[in-house]
């Protein structure tokens, strides 16, 4: 009886030992995809921030009858930060009418993020090295000289019908996308690694 007890007692521990072996490769295996996951999951999260942060620099300039900024800067967000393409941080700030008083750092700071920065993803202008977008009271691109934004840059001149585009990206994800703005004031997202076509709607044109 004892001997049978022992065998049977050996045998549930080799199985129990069997089964943990077996759960802990197949969490071996799963770990890198589920690290991919969510580096996918940060780089989509990012490039919808930045599309909904130019929406809110477009409405409000649209709103207050005013140029709005949208500016890159890899230093803490500020007014009077420095402003620069590729910045993973950005703030959307107000400019002064031309011949008042007022500057963008007394109208004060619409909002602000450092998304990109917590996600580790970076944000990379595509062709034209862009680190400031401004929209006019209409919702439209606007071109803006570095003194008239009051900040060391200027919104550069716009190509015809040409969209300012930003790629949004991470080295641990599989995924990217793009971010455009049309002069005319369009802006979406779509998946870098897709042309877009009845197939892929959500690629990029």
């Amino acid at each position: 009886m004892l001997s049978a007890r022992c065998r049977a007692a050996g045998t549930s521990l080799i199985e129990l030992m069997v089964t943990i072996a077996i759960i802990g490769w197949l969490i071996a295996l799963g770990v890198p995809t589920i690290g991919k996951w969510f580096a996918d999951s940060h780089v989509r999260g990012a490039a919808e921030g930045l599309v909904n942060g130019l929406r809110l620099a477009q409405a409000t300039a649209e709103a207050r009858n005013r140029v709005s900024m949208f500016a890159f800067t890899n230093a803490a967000p500020a007014t009077n930060a420095t402003v620069a393409a590729g910045g993973t941080n950005w703030f959307i700030g107000l400019v002064g009418m031309n011949g008042g008083t007022e500057t963008s750092s007394s109208l004060g700071m619409v909002q602000s993020s450092t998304l990109a920065t917590q996600y580790g993803v970076s944000v990379a202008a595509v062709g034209a090295n862009v680190g400031l977008v401004c929209f006019n009271s209409l919702g439209q691109q606007a071109t803006l000289s570095a003194a008239q934004a009051g900040l060391a840059v200027g919104c550069a001149p716009l190509a015809a019908n040409a969209p300012t585009a930003f790629l949004v990206s991470a080295s641990s994800a599989a995924r990217k996308f793009k971010v455009l703005v049309y002069p005319a004031g369009q802006i979406f997202m779509c998946d870098a690694l897709k042309t877009q076509s009845n197939v892929n709607p959500d690629g990029c044109p």
